[in-house]
């Protein structure tokens, strides 16, 4: 008897020295009083969204909302871009073995904030801040919100309306620029965000992250720099993902490399199966997709005439843009001859 009653304390000490996890032992109850997480809403002003810290209008990362850039970016009417992104604390990024989308744990949030300087020639002059675009992952599903800044940009309040802001500002050259900024709606972010059923997000892939955007955050490639800091994990080593080629670089990159990252980055999205386009099985523009079988060849003098219009309807692409590329249509231009040859 004496024996059974010994053997039970030991095996209640047993518990409560694992309960309390101090030699090493997992605990049985976890996460007991943390309770559900409450998933993330839009509030009706930005500055409630706890993306930015201090005075709104400098742009500036809250402690836990990192910067992010992309090798290709989708062009807006040479609209500056800042790419933001909040991971919840304790969660990840996670690398499934695609260099496309990551999985997003929920409560992710990711903003994209459109500007112009007054003077493109210099970067310490005011900034003309239009918009901000936030998407927010909840129970597993994208919503996506927009926040349109006040004139004297103090804040910015959530609208799901569509306008025109007529911008001017002075070029790198200083000459005056007028540009009819297009603010989309919530209807015309859906229409570039959903695939079938889904709405996800569209630049940040890994393939377009993986490279050294050298900001005020980080000055070594970007994926390790999360990866160091605990922000993507399930890879590790970074030449297992793919490189998005940055258009604009013609040391590095091939033609044929910097036309297929424009068309991925800026016309994908809608030409693809499930995109928004009903011709999309027909136009696959994605990078992974197989030359043969995207239809661009097909369709090059289409592609070239669009990218080239201003016209309502016909241009491409046809939300986010009212004026030409002129360096990216000039590339463009090159490799679609290059594909005849």
């Amino acid at each position: 008897m004496k024996k059974f009653y010994i053997s039970g304390l030991l095996l209640l000490a047993l518990i409560m020295t694992s309960c309390n996890g101090d030699d090493g032992l997992i605990p049985i109850i976890d996460d007991v009083d943390t309770g559900p997480v409450t998933p993330l809403v839009f509030e009706t002003n930005l500055s409630e969204m706890e993306i930015f810290s201090g005075e709104l209008s400098n742009l500036t990362p809250d402690s836990n909302v990192h910067l992010y850039d992309l090798n290709s970016r989708l062009f807006s009417d040479y609209a500056h871009k800042q790419r933001l992104i909040r991971i919840p604390e304790g969660k990840a990024m996670q690398y499934n073995g695609d260099s496309s989308f990551p999985v997003y744990p929920d409560n992710t949030l990711i903003s994209k904030t459109f500007y112009y300087y007054e003077d493109e020639g210099n970067i310490s002059s005011n900034k003309i801040i239009i918009e901000t675009r936030v998407l927010i992952k909840t129970e597993g599903t994208w919503k996506l919100g927009n926040y349109i800044w006040n004139n004297n940009m103090t804040d910015a309040i959530y609208s799901d309306d569509g306008s025109i802001v007529p911008i001017s500002y002075l070029d790198a050259e200083g000459i005056t620029q007028e540009v009819q900024y297009q603010i989309p709606s919530s209807e015309d972010c859906i229409t570039c965000h959903h695939n079938y059923e889904t709405v996800r997000p569209i630049g940040p892939k890994l393939r377009a992250m993986n490279f050294n955007p050298n900001n005020e955050e980080t000055s070594i490639n970007q994926l390790q720099h999360f990866i160091n800091i605990g922000l993507l994990e399930g890879v590790s080593n970074i030449s297992d993902i793919t490189v998005l080629a940055d258009w604009e670089d013609e040391v590095n990159f091939n033609i044929l490399e910097r036309g297929r990252a424009y068309i991925d980055i800026n016309c994908a999205h809608c030409h693809q199966p499930g995109g928004f386009v009903p011709t999309g099985f027909l136009l696959d523009f994605r990078l992974e997709t197989e030359f043969s079988e995207t239809g661009i060849y097909t369709h090059r003098g289409q592609i070239e005439d669009r990218v080239q219009s201003t016209t309502p309807i016909y241009l491409m692409p046809q939300i986010g843009r009212s004026i030409v590329d002129s360096e990216g249509v000039s590339m463009l231009i090159e490799y679609l001859e290059a594909i005849e040859e």
